[in-house]
């Protein structure tokens, strides 16, 4: 008999599809399998991962509050009648400080990646030094104000980097300036002038008026002002040599920005006899000595918290992190140093704290309200 051929063709089919949900079914289990043990094998994972999040941020908490306290209280504490006042010195400490911190992780990636030791990543000389020059003067500047005004000033004011920042985006590197970055200018501008001319009415507990526009106060301003210049040339200087060089990472930035504006610090307090002025201040009061190490060592340590963060969560993590401990270290400047603040001005310090949070969403409320105008113009038309 002549055998049709359908069947055969059906029962092969059948096979296949038998062979194919047997091979499905034995997928899925393993699958199923590998998915078990892969949960199994993330959970320590993911609490490690949580441990570390927590170990980062606590790091930078910790080591800015102290160098936060740290600063204002080199500038403002009495040794046996003396003021330390060598701010080229201070510089100069913290560049060694973060360039030993940088160098030792540049070593670490280099030998973890088995790469060559490359410390100036290739960028041209001149560049590190206009832009050490800027990083220089931003901190000179900033930490000589403290001399005229108190910490809280200083970090309010400071945290205004935005302002030279779109600046020099402009003129430096030739970039656009976005709404977003207009209305951070807005909000922070807005913030700074709640904060100093509606001081409080009481004055601070030892008779003076901190917020008053004297002489004193006004050059401590300007100092501010001039580490918000400087500010505006080395940050856009510093975006323009990771763009242009691609193997120049973080902690090169850090060493070598840290290494040349050592070098300028040291120069600096080597021809006005300052760096001999600071052996024989420290010589004559040894107790300045645990300030001037925590001083070093809490910078250190917060800028090496601040990359491991921003590598392992982002730059938004970093913002929010950062965000928390200047209001902290203004709530510790406050309590300990005595500084009487009004609510009028803690909402000037919310306002400018938080501009990174809300300047986004109205620039984006701005937006949606402008590119809907003129469709709701159509339809009032129609």
């Amino acid at each position: 008999p002549v055998l049709d051929p359908k069947p055969i063709e059906r029962g092969n089919v059948d096979g296949e599809i038998m062979s194919a949900s047997v091979a499905q079914a034995n997928g899925r289990k393993k699958a199923e399998e590998k998915d078990t043990t892969a949960e199994i094998t993330k959970k320590p994972r993911s609490c490690m991962d949580t441990l570390t999040f927590y170990v980062y941020v606590l790091g930078i908490w910790i080591s800015f509050l102290v160098f936060g306290w740290t600063q204002e209280a080199l500038a403002k504490e009495d040794f046996d009648g003396d003021t330390f006042h060598f701010t080229h010195t201070q510089v100069f400490l913290q560049s060694v400080g973060n360039m030993i911190v940088a160098f030792a992780a540049i070593l670490l990636e280099c030998s973890l990646s088995s790469t060559p030791l490359t410390l100036n990543a290739g960028v041209s000389l001149r560049h590190w030094l206009i832009a050490s020059l800027g990083y220089q003067g931003a901190h000179f500047f900033g930490l000589h104000s403290l001399q005229y005004v108190s910490f809280p000033v200083q970090i309010v004011i400071k945290s205004c980097k935005t302002v030279p920042v779109l600046i020099g985006e402009v003129l430096i590197a030739g970039e656009k300036a976005t709404l977003k970055k207009f209305v951070s200018v807005f909000i922070l501008s807005f913030g700074v002038v709640l904060f100093l001319f509606f001081k409080p009415s009481k004055k601070q507990s030892s008779g003076v008026d901190e917020f008053e526009m004297t002489q004193k106060f006004l050059l401590g301003l300007s100092m501010i002002l001039l580490a918000l210049i400087c500010d505006g040339i080395y940050g856009p200087y510093q975006n323009f040599i990771k763009n242009t060089y691609q193997r120049c990472g973080a902690f090169h930035l850090m060493f070598n920005m840290n290494l040349w504006q050592g070098v300028f610090s040291f120069i600096w307090a080597t021809a006005d006899g300052e760096l001999m002025d600071t052996v024989r201040f420290v010589q004559k009061h040894p107790t300045v000595m645990p300030y001037l190490i925590n001083f070093c060592a809490s910078m250190a340590l917060g800028s090496s918290f601040i990359y491991l963060l921003q590598r392992r969560c982002g730059a938004l993590t970093v913002t929010k992190t950062t965000t928390v401990r200047k209001l902290f270290s203004v709530l510790v400047s406050a309590y300990y140093f005595g500084h009487t603040i009004s609510s009028v001005q803690w909402m000037g310090v919310l306002v400018v704290f938080t501009s990174k949070f809300t300047a986004p969403l109205i620039a984006s409320g701005i937006s949606s309200f402008l590119k809907g105008q003129p469709s709701s113009q159509k339809q009032k038309k129609a």
